[in-house]
C-alpha cells in the first residue's frame, strides 16, 4: 500500500494533470477567486477571497487547499472547505493562511469556488487561483502563479519582503529598527530586502543589506543603540535610493 506521503504526492500530480486537461476552461468569468497575499517581516498571510462578478446572488461551496513537499521530499496536505453565500458584486475573505517566510521545498496554495448544487464536482470549479511558494538559492521568497499587483484598492499587491538572517542580539536589534523605519514611511515595493549577519573581524560581526540581490550598504557591528540606529537610518536611505533607480530604469525601459 502507498505511504501517506506517497499518496499526497499522487494527489497533487493528478490534480496538475487534471489542471492541464482543463486548460481551455474559463475560469473566474462570474465568481472569481483571488489568494491575497500580505507580507510582513517573518511571516506571509495568504487569504482565500471571492469576488461574485455578476449582479446576482449565489450559493457557492469553496476549497482552500494547501500541499507541501519538503527538501527531503516529504508531502503534506491540508484543506478548508465550507458553504458560504454572496450578495451580487459582494467581495468576501473565506480563510487565511499564516506560513513562515523561510521554507524549505514548495508550497502550493489552491483555491477552488464550485456552484454550491454540484456536489459531485460533476461541472467543476467556476472559479480558480493557484501560487507557488519556494526560496531561491539565496534564501529569498519566490511566489508564481496567479499573483496579481495592485491597481486599486481592491487589488492585490505583492509587497517586497524583508528578510532577516541574523546571528546576534545586535543583528536583531538593527533589523528591528530597519524593519520600523521601513513600516513607518509606508515603503510599496515589490522588491525583497535582505538583511544578512556574517562573522566579521576579531569578535565582531558584519552586516550586509541588499536590495533585489544588490548590496547597498554594510557596516561593522557595534551593539550601541544609537549606533545601529543611526545605521538603519543610513541603510534604509540608501535602499530607498537603489529603489527610486530601480524605478527610474523600468520607466526608461517601457518608454522606449
Amino acid at each position: 500500500m502507498p505511504t501517506k506521503p506517497l499518496k499526497i504526492l499522487i494527489f497533487l500530480l493528478i490534480f496538475i494533470f487534471i489542471e492541464n486537461v482543463n486548460a481551455q476552461k474559463l475560469y473566474n468569468k462570474e465568481v472569481k477567486a483571488i489568494i491575497k497575499i500580505d507580507n510582513k517581516s517573518d511571516f506571509t498571510t495568504y487569504s482565500a477571497t471571492v469576488q461574485n462578478l455578476t449582479q446576482s446572488d449565489k450559493s457557492l461551496r469553496y476549497e482552500f487547499l494547501a500541499f507541501k513537499v519538503d527538501a527531503n521530499n516529504n508531502a503534506s496536505k491540508s484543506s478548508q472547505a465550507n458553504r458560504i453565500y454572496l450578495k451580487g458584486t459582494e467581495k468576501k475573505i473565506l480563510s487565511s493562511l499564516t506560513i513562515n517566510n523561510v521554507i524549505e521545498g514548495e508550497i502550493t496554495l489552491v483555491l477552488l469556488i464550485y456552484p454550491e448544487e454540484d456536489e459531485d464536482k460533476t461541472v467543476g470549479a467556476i472559479g480558480k487561483s493557484r501560487i507557488v511558494i519556494t526560496s531561491n538559492a539565496n534564501g529569498l521568497l519566490e511566489i508564481t502563479g496567479d499573483v496579481e499587483q495592485e491597481e486599486n484598492e481592491d487589488g492585490v499587491f505583492l509587497q517586497g519582503l524583508v528578510i532577516k538572517k541574523v546571528i546576534t542580539k545586535s543583528g536583531r536589534d538593527f533589523h528591528r529598527y530597519f524593519y520600523s523605519e521601513y513600516f513607518n514611511k509606508g515603503i510599496k515595493t515589490d522588491k525583497n530586502i535582505l538583511i544578512k549577519e556574517v562573522p566579521g573581524q576579531r569578535r565582531s560581526t558584519r552586516v550586509f543589506v541588499e536590495v533585489d540581490g544588490k548590496l547597498v550598504w554594510q557596516f561593522f557591528v557595534n551593539p550601541k543603540k544609537e549606533f545601529l540606529q543611526e545605521m538603519a537610518v543610513t541603510a534604509l536611505d540608501r535602499s530607498i535610493r537603489y529603489l527610486q533607480q530601480l524605478q527610474r530604469t523600468k520607466n526608461t525601459q517601457i518608454r522606449y
